[in-house]
């Protein structure tokens, strides 16, 4: 029914994701970072603009599998396009993603000169990334707009504990509980809540030929 429903091992409680809404977004120009997480077919494409500043905001674009759909696959020029769209709108410091089935069209952007970062999902970067969106929720240090898909993700998402840290995980590799909201948005967050401004930030500009 597109509710939260609470795992014993859920990753973050309800009542502190909630405290963190406030009604606002992006302001258009602002500098962002954006946190991609793709599939082909069968699973959800997540796209989370991050706010940079000392307390982020977050806003999503979902594309996802409908209901009675099993042969839909992601609209991927669409997705490619999103991407270009949030480059004209923010001033884009970092496209962070994990190339794992995306190589392709990760490369075409580069080539156009968006700011393409690979983001290996291994233990090593999503450990310390996991604790420090946490850590932002529970201080309240973050904020976002309270969409419903970026909310019931993160209530999807549990934790793995292991010798490698903790870290999120779907329930089970085949649940349709997904998460690609929540793992794109603890990218993002990791960049936006470490950059500083600078030249470098991308920008868009329809009259003139990318760099």
């Amino acid at each position: 029914m597109g509710q939260w429903t609470q795992h014993a091992d859920a990753w973050l409680r309800r009542k502190a994701w909630n405290a963190c809404a406030i009604d606002r977004s992006i302001p258009d120009g602002a500098e962002v970072v954006l946190g991609f997480d793709g599939s082909y077919s069968g699973d959800a494409t997540a796209i989370v603009a991050v706010e940079c500043g000392e307390v982020p905001h977050v806003e999503v674009r979902l594309w996802e599998p409908p209901e009675g759909a099993p042969g839909w696959q992601v609209p991927i020029v669409d997705v490619e396009d999103e991407l270009r769209d949030a480059c004209k709108r923010w001033r884009v410091k970092a496209i962070v993603a994990d190339p794992f089935r995306w190589a392709r069209s990760l490369q075409l952007l580069a080539l156009e000169g968006l700011p393409v970062e690979e983001y290996p999902q291994s233990p090593a970067r999503m450990t310390p990334a996991t604790q420090r969106f946490a850590e932002a929720v529970l201080n309240q240090t973050l904020t976002h707009s309270g969409n419903p898909d970026l909310t019931r993700h993160i209530g999807n998402a549990v934790v793995k504990v292991d010798s490698r840290g903790t870290r999120i995980y779907k329930e089970h590799k085949h649940s349709t509980r997904r998460i690609d909201l929540a793992v794109a948005a603890v990218m993002a967050h990791d960049i936006a809540a470490t950059v500083t401004a600078g030249p470098q930030i991308y920008v868009f500009d329809d009259d003139e030929d990318a760099a």
